[in-house]
């Protein structure tokens, strides 16, 4: 691939922009309604060709691929502009903030044999990975359990800004704990498979003046039957990311801040630690941008493809319903069977 158009210039779609410069990719734009952000595009990323708008940097130059790293908000829109340019598609996660437009952007991009990927980074997590060989491997039996833990203090993400300007304090523009840290909830399909049903609180314990959630608690029953516990927020004062993981022979730990994974098993009555360097969670952003341009090139099917994002993304609104009901929601899976 040669070329590459990023659209969205903040500090994710620069580090977009450095990662794919790095394996090689020729001829790098960037779009973003934001003078600031085009500047810094040119500045630190080193864009070939910037734009304020996306339909303008489309039209001048002939991209052969196009990273979406906008407020999910826009996503689909953007992301249909592209495919109708024939450009393959990288989209930052949330997929969308909701279903409208993708059975469209799945149709072209499918008549255009064009890759599309959904870009959960954590499946690319060294640390994740092995987990997964764990699990896979019946190191602790059958899982039966499993409790995931995101937290971190929204106003330390970005401390060059104001916070309330940052698109996760609004809920419109698709911010929030539950959507911006689906990685868990990509995390623990991944893992465990299809979700059956979903009970959740979103909502808003702290003092943070956003719209969108700072607390999200939710319950997920797969349909193998392990039962599953996230808790998501932008309230905690020190990062804090981890499973735990329940099995018939044992418990698995998982830790991101401080990479490591501990294995208890039953048989043996004792733990045993494996540690990860310091860069583990920064190395999936290379290996996922890697994995995009090896699809291109042989037409594999990614990692997490639309409709693996779809399933996720009907997750996240199952659960959004489940707690503004108070009921539990059954996740539609139609988008798996796409």
């Amino acid at each position: 691939m040669k070329s590459l158009l990023v659209v969205g210039c903040g500090s994710i779609g620069r580090r977009h922009m450095k990662v794919f410069r790095e394996l090689g990719v020729e001829f790098i734009g960037g779009a973003d309604h934001r003078e600031d952000r085009v500047n810094q595009a040119l500045d630190e990323a080193g864009a070939n060709a910037v734009a304020q708008d996306h339909r303008q940097a489309l039209a001048d130059h002939a991209y052969d691929a196009v990273v979406v790293a906008t407020p999910p908000h826009l996503h689909t829109s953007i992301a249909l502009d592209a495919a109708a340019a024939g450009c393959h598609l990288f989209i930052e996660k949330p997929l969308a903030t909701d279903d409208q437009g993708l059975d469209e952007l799945e149709a072209t991009c499918r008549s255009r044999s064009l890759v599309a990927y959904t870009a959960y980074c954590y499946r690319f997590i060294p640390s994740v990975e092995r987990l997964r060989q764990l699990l896979d491997s019946s190191a602790i039996g059958r899982p039966l359990c499993a409790r995931l833990h995101i937290s971190s203090y929204l106003p330390d993400w970005h401390p060059w800004e104001d916070y309330r300007e940052f698109y996760m304090a609004s809920k419109a523009q698709g911010g929030g704990a539950l959507f911006d840290e689906s990685h868990g909830i990509d995390l623990l399909r991944w893992l465990f498979g299809q979700v059956r049903d979903v009970s959740a609180f979103v909502g808003n314990v702290s003092d943070l003046e956003i719209s969108s959630d700072d607390l999200s608690v939710v319950q997920l029953r797969f349909a193998n039957g392990l039962v599953a516990q996230g808790h998501f927020d932008l309230l905690g004062r020190t990062p804090r990311i981890g499973l735990e993981v329940t099995g018939s022979e044992g418990t698995i730990l998982w830790d991101r801040i401080d990479p490591k994974i501990s294995v208890y098993k039953a048989g043996e009555g004792a733990w045993a630690t494996e540690s990860f360097p310091a860069n583990d969670t920064v190395q999936s952003y290379g290996r996922q941008a890697q994995h995009f341009l090896n699809c291109i090139s042989s037409g594999a099917n990614p990692r997490t493809p639309l409709n693996d994002g779809r399933q996720t993304l009907s997750v996240l609104t199952a659960a959004a319903e489940s707690s503004a009901s108070g009921r539990v929601i059954t996740v539609s899976n139609d988008a798996l069977a796409a």
